[in-house]
């Protein structure tokens, strides 16, 4: 047996392991909003629901592509020294696999709203904010970023926030 084929198989095998695991706990609900596992993108780290639901729908993807690198990986070991290619395989196979139930799962995470659980957000001078937002940690009506800590509303412009609602250029999909 060649030492390519053993380390690409093993490495195979590895990372089965890895997506087997965290197919399991996105499944069963217990993977938690991280920066290391589950699928991280910006719709999906938006809320802990919404990375709930994007991993959700990407566990059968995950467990699908650990059983894949699983079973090529043990063929590598197995085929000796061209055993390489099938673990090789399976990590393309696999790895495609985790692509396509990642844009599945961030079109899953767009699609769930998301509650504004504070309320004293960046640029949360809205008439309907709490009212535990109304002292001196509310902007005024004026200058409605003063609760950013910026001079302007140039942090918050970019998910339209600091628009007057009454603005005929703000439109809300």
């Amino acid at each position: 047996m060649s030492i390519v084929s053993t380390v690409v198989a093993v490495l195979a095998l590895v990372l089965a392991v890895g997506w087997l695991g965290i197919g399991v706990a996105a499944l069963t609900g217990s993977l938690h909003r991280n920066r290391w596992a589950g699928v991280r993108a910006p719709q999906t780290l938006r809320s802990e629901g919404t990375f709930a639901v994007a991993n959700k729908v990407a566990a059968p993807g995950y467990l699908g592509a650990g059983a894949i690198l699983a079973v090529t990986g043990g063929l590598g070991l197995a085929f000796g020294a061209w055993g390489w290619l099938f673990a090789l395989f399976g990590i393309v196979v696999a790895v495609l696999v985790i692509s396509a139930v990642g844009g599945m799962a961030i079109q899953a995470a767009e699609s769930v709203p998301v509650v504004d659980e504070g309320g004293c957000g960046c640029c949360s001078g809205s008439a309907d904010a709490p009212s535990s937002c109304s002292d001196s940690t509310s902007p005024s009506d004026d200058d409605p970023a003063a609760d950013c800590g910026e001079s302007s509303c140039g942090s918050c412009a970019l998910s339209s926030m600091c628009l007057a609602e009454d603005n005929p250029h703000n439109h809300t999909v």
